[in-house]
């Protein structure tokens, strides 16, 4: 182990700082609990030695960010040589309250900045004074908390508990288009899932009224499921659901 410590040497004359550089290890003899360096200093790079107060203060994940049109610059002390899965970083929001979708250290390759769902965060916002933790990984940031829920790309809010797709998919049948919004995370929207989404962000959906579109809701009748939004946002019809009928396909998602 290179261990680059501070330590403080004192005479009845005279007292000096110095810098001493270790290049073997360093074994320590004595009782428990009284073995130990006192006045190693903060470390300044990224090898040297961290003592146990620095370490549980969380000063070496601690980061001053900067923004650079669409990237965070995080600024460490000690800086960072090098990424590797695990490493930990924290910093308070900046700016305009953005999270940026790239993330950098000084002089490092920027890596996206994506959420617990995979998905590439572009430009969400943080609540004043808030904390921002992300963990590298596999060429990626991970955004570990969020300030509060967000909506998948492509989608627009509701409310604060319902995402709505703004594209209609065209062309599935019923069981194509259960299977395209699962795969997406998400579900076909309930009648009045859909009818609030209609009515309160139609100026954000796209291909409204073009065609019925299906949603999760079914009808008293064998084998028939439920369409709506063809005329209105209160239109509503019942189609048979293994005959070749086909409809457009828009999900909805519960934000994380």
């Amino acid at each position: 182990m290179r261990t680059l410590a501070t330590l403080l040497f004192l005479s009845s004359a005279w007292a000096s700082i110095a810098q001493v550089e270790v290049d073997v290890p360093i074994r320590f003899t004595g009782v428990d609990g009284q073995r130990g360096i006192d006045g190693i200093s903060s470390p300044t790079a990224s090898n040297a030695a961290i003592t146990v107060e620095v370490a549980s203060s969380g000063q070496v994940h601690w980061a001053l960010a900067t923004v650079d049109g669409d990237t965070l610059t995080l600024f460490t002390t000690p800086p960072v040589a090098s990424y590797r899965n695990g490493l930990l970083l924290r910093f308070a929001a900046v700016g305009t309250d953005l999270i940026k979708p790239w993330v950098r250290t000084p002089g490092s390759t920027a890596y996206p900045l994506i959420r617990h769902d995979g998905e590439q965060v572009l430009n969400d916002v943080l609540r004043p004074n808030s904390i921002a933790e992300v963990l590298f990984n596999n060429d990626a940031w991970i955004l570990l908390n969020s300030s509060y829920a967000t909506c998948p790309v492509g989608s627009v809010a509701v409310n604060e508990r319902l995402c709505m797709e703004t594209t209609a998919f065209p062309g599935l049948r019923i069981h194509a288009a259960i299977n395209r919004c699962g795969d997406r995370g998400g579900r076909l929207c309930t009648w009045d899932e859909y009818v609030a989404g209609c009515t309160l962000q139609s100026d954000q959906l796209l291909g409204l009224y073009d065609e019925w579109e299906w949603i999760d809701d079914t009808s008293n009748h064998t084998h028939t499921a439920d369409q709506a939004g063809r005329f209105t946002c209160q239109s509503q019809r019942t189609a048979n659901a293994i005959t070749l009928i086909v409809g457009d396909t828009r999900c909805c998602y519960h934000p994380r």
